[in-house]
């Protein structure tokens, strides 16, 4: 007897500050995906930890709950669903998460890692409106962070138990260093360029271990939308609408691709905003620490 075929799941990824979010935010009220408001907290916390397995694998099916919960970065599917979202992608109320919990409750099995993985994605597509028979893909939404593994390790654990394909961003390593800098302006340069140069390594292993992919240029995605869109729309093989070309939150129109900055839309001043913050050093650095193939060359 043949075992039953992987549902099918569809990752989209990025390294923190990549552009994760203007494809979430362009993809946001697809009829045809389950898409989760924010990033996945749960499996990147789970896949980096051996003992948080154990931990779930030894909780109670009344216990799973506040173990999920706990690894949400102590609840934060509630501060999505309660507006709070000056440092998230959500909308208010965008999750049933009382479905959610009793998903996780009523399906809870002990010593079960993949169990653990598959509460989880479909507790979540259940929050998000699935009904057997939708058709609706599910998809999976984080930062992947490389020093980390992030990407490897996820991908791993939502392998075993779906047919996963990848959708992953590429930033400019100089506008995605100045981005960084915003917050963390003590980076360490080398350190940096050995992340992105991973990043690209973590791709590459994925297609050989894991499934399709799709290597999508952020500045490529602001430059031509509709190319870009229209590729990612095949890839996922979605129906392409004109929706998909606008940057909304829950269908409105809403804050721009960069930081969420204030003007609405797409910000095509992220592509070389660097060019005003970076010093001509350190663009020279990264231009011999990271490799070729991460840069953009902007259409002549």
């Amino acid at each position: 007897m043949q075992d039953a075929p992987k549902p099918p799941l569809l990752i989209l990824g990025a390294p923190p500050r990549g552009g994760n979010h203007l494809l979430r935010g362009l993809l946001d009220h697809h009829p045809q995906l389950l898409l989760p408001p924010d990033e996945d907290y749960f499996l990147r916390h789970l896949s980096r930890h051996r003992w948080l397995r154990w931990r779930g694998m030894l909780a109670s099916p009344d216990g799973a709950p506040a173990f999920y919960r706990r690894l949400q970065k102590d609840g934060h599917l509630e501060r999505i669903n309660a507006g709070h979202g000056t440092e998230v992608f959500g909308t208010e109320n965008s999750l049933d998460l009382e479905t959610y919990y009793r998903y996780i409750r009523a399906h809870h099995q002990r010593w079960d890692t993949d169990n653990l993985v598959r509460n989880h994605v479909e507790a979540l597509a259940a929050a998000l409106g699935h009904k057997e028979g939708d058709g609706r893909l599910r998809v999976f939404f984080c930062a992947l962070q490389p020093s980390n593994r992030d990407l490897t390790r996820v991908s791993a654990l939502l392998a075993r138990n779906y047919a996963v394909r990848g959708i992953f961003l590429l930033r400019d390593p100089r506008a995605h260093l100045a981005s960084k800098l915003v917050r963390n302006p003590t980076l360490n340069l080398g350190r940096f360029c050995r992340r992105q140069n991973h990043y690209w390594r973590e791709i590459d292993d994925f297609a050989l271990n894991c499934g399709p992919i799709l290597r999508l240029r952020f500045e490529d995605l602001v430059t031509d939308t509709e190319r870009r869109m229209r590729e990612v729309c095949d890839f996922a093989d979605i129906d392409f609408a004109a929706s998909v070309l606008e940057y909304t939150q829950g269908g409105e129109v809403s804050r721009s691709n960069s930081s969420f900055a204030t003007s609405a839309g797409i910000d095509k001043g992220a592509l070389t905003r660097y060019r005003e913050t970076l010093p001509l050093e350190t663009m020279t650095f990264l231009e011999k620490n990271c490799l070729p193939e991460l840069f953009w060359q902007a259409p002549a």
